[in-house]
């Protein structure tokens, strides 16, 4: 699989599909592993250069208290913004991304490859950093359930490991951990009535050492103690079943460190 690399501005775009079993529990595809289990091509752009950021005003509410620097403030008021235009066509979905109306709209169709029992996943890089405080509103617009988006973060460089807190189209949400190829549920999928159907949805994320809070709108929803990863990558992720149809559009992205 090629894993196709672009730089803009702030961040990195990085593409690469992963897939789910029937009970949900996400599988990937190795960077050297195609679905069959054939020898994949090598990586394009694999190495990620090293970002340097400068703290910034900004006007947007603040996930954390005023004394976090804030590293990435993003209204999506221009087209350069931290997730560039980007359009993919390939055996498991068609999707385009770009900044449109003050927001970043990312429309997305999973195809069918294996029988409509998997899962593809993209993910956008957002910022690096261990310990920070991130918020982003984002909107699903699709009649399909086993739709999500979420935060992931403590991201190795090759993606083998990160955290992913994310949010469902059928008003539930999960924290997981992806480690040693597979997929482990540190807070089982379950509800939450914060989540407002139909409508945007802020999440945050705050990370500070081994301790994880997570909230929905401003409310808090769950908490997790003991996380021992020790990546820097930050990543937006989104997740659709296969033949399934969505509109993402995503606002007011702030992280402070």
């Amino acid at each position: 699989m090629i894993m196709k690399t672009r730089i803009r501005l702030l961040s990195l775009l990085f593409t690469v599909l992963f897939f789910s079993a029937c009970n949900g529990a996400m599988q990937p595809i190795s960077p050297t592993e195609t679905p069959g289990g054939d020898e994949a091509a090598d990586n394009v752009g694999a190495t990620t250069p090293q970002l340097t950021f400068a703290p910034q005003p900004c006007d947007l509410a603040l996930p954390e208290a005023e004394d976090w620097l804030a590293l990435v403030c993003e209204t999506f008021a221009s087209e350069e913004s931290v997730f560039p235009a980007e359009s993919q066509d390939n055996e498991y979905a068609n999707y385009s991304g770009a900044v449109m109306d003050g927001e970043y709209r990312l429309d997305y169709t999973a195809k069918n490859f294996a029988g409509f029992q998997r899962t593809a996943l993209t993910w956008f890089d957002i910022a690096t950093a261990q310990d920070f405080a991130l918020s982003v509103t984002g909107l699903m617009t699709t009649d399909f359930r086993e739709i999500s988006w979420g935060i992931a973060f403590r991201g190795s460089p090759e993606k083998d490991n990160f955290f992913l807190f994310s949010v469902y189209n059928d008003g539930t949400y999960a924290f997981e951990i992806f480690e040693n190829g597979g997929w482990i549920p540190l807070i089982s999928r379950r509800p939450f009535s914060g989540i407002l159907p139909d409508q945007p949805n802020t999440l945050t994320v705050i990370a500070e050492g081994q301790n994880f809070r997570f909230l929905v709108n401003g409310e808090a929803v769950n908490f997790f103690n003991g996380g021992l990863l020790e990546g820097m990558d930050i990543m937006l992720m989104v997740s659709v079943k296969e033949g399934a149809s969505v509109v993402y559009t995503f606002d007011d992205l702030v992280v402070q460190i």
